[in-house]
């Protein structure tokens, strides 16, 4: 294993020579989930077993939003520092900006699209269906005994608070509940990331080079059509933002 170079952090079902796949083995995922390389829970602060500045590639697409984010803090750094000075490190994850902008101009179909194919949640008032993309537990379409929010709890916290408060004031109430839940329910959302919050937090950690990418473009060879080999990608390409850095 250490003969390979790149790391897919979260792996779930990807399998490539070269790479190694740190997933924790899951029930939830058992049926399409890969072999693991090297078992890791993220949302714990153990470090990764890897050595320090051995790595070219890391890479993890659509996990950060499933862990709290003191953990996704942790993994940020850990990454930082298996990667090798000038390694690159790629973030695909649900771009919150694009809806936040959806919900506030009133953009159901595009809210509603995430689970398109569930007619409950298309029935759900438009924040209900909006906050269980960035803080699940606490939307009525979670069947959690965790207390929802109503449409009009919802509406009144984003009017009476700025863009970012309102949002951390859902994910701080969700992830209360995490550390139980998020074994329950691996796949569902507990944070929320943007550009602009993603940059600052990779910036302080100490990555460089800081940007947006599209859909499988890079100007990392190994990472150009990369983002099609996880399917949430390719599902939920317009709710999705690519970003990537280098150490």
């Amino acid at each position: 294993m250490l003969e390979k170079k790149f790391i897919n952090i979260g792996s779930c079902g990807f399998r490539m020579d070269g790479w190694i796949n740190l997933d924790k083995p899951s029930s939830h995922y058992s049926a399409w989930q890969s072999p693991i390389d090297l078992e890791h829970d993220l949302m714990t602060l153990n470090p990764i077993c890897i050595r320090d500045e051995c790595l070219d590639i890391a890479y993890t697409s659509h996990t950060i939003e499933h862990i709290s984010d003191e953990y996704v803090y942790h993994l940020f750094r850990e990454t930082h520092r298996i990667l090798k000075k000038g390694g690159v490190f790629r973030i695909t994850c649900p771009d919150i900006d694009k809806c936040y902008e959806a919900y506030t101009n009133g953009n159901k179909e595009y809210i509603s699209s995430w689970k398109k194919a569930y007619v409950p949640f298309r029935k759900l008032g438009i924040g209900e269906q909006f906050l269980f993309l960035f803080a699940s537990y606490l939307s009525p379409f979670h069947k959690s005994e965790v207390e929802k929010y109503t449409e009009e709890q919802i509406r009144e916290i984003f009017d009476t608070k700025s863009k970012f408060d309102a949002l951390t004031y859902f994910t701080t109430e969700c992830q209360k509940y995490a550390d139980k839940l998020q074994k329950i329910y691996p796949g569902d959302h507990i944070s929320w990331w943007g550009h602009n919050r993603l940059k600052d937090t990779l910036k302080e950690i100490g990555f460089r080079n800081i940007v947006s990418q599209e859909f499988c473009c890079s100007d990392t060879p190994e990472l150009q059509g990369f983002d099609r080999h996880n399917d949430d990608n390719v599902e939920k390409l317009n709710h999705t933002l690519f970003l990537e850095c280098t150490k």
